[in-house]
């Protein structure tokens, strides 16, 4: 999932090809989600073929960029931390 949020946070469009044979395959989960939110495409080894002839990159949705502002004042606030 690493290599997914860091190819989204490029900014370059995005093919996940899912590896079927792990157990409790959260790297399905995401790229499945991601898809229906339209920043990547998903597929399967067996389904990569037609995702490439069907892709149509100008339906993809930038990912928006993360603010971690608000979870870094709530742990400075909980840790005791002087807030700026």
């Amino acid at each position: 999932s690493g290599s997914i949020f860091e190819t989204l946070h490029l900014g370059k469009p995005l093919i996940v090809v899912v590896n079927e044979d792990l157990m409790d395959n959260h790297q399905c989960e995401l790229a499945e989600e991601l898809a229906e939110r339209k920043h990547l495409l998903c597929a399967r080894p067996q389904t990569l073929y037609q995702t490439l002839v069907n892709m149509n990159l100008d339906s993809i949705i930038p990912y928006p960029p993360a603010d971690a502002t608000a979870v870094a004042k709530i742990l400075t606030r909980f840790l005791g931390f002087p807030s700026d």
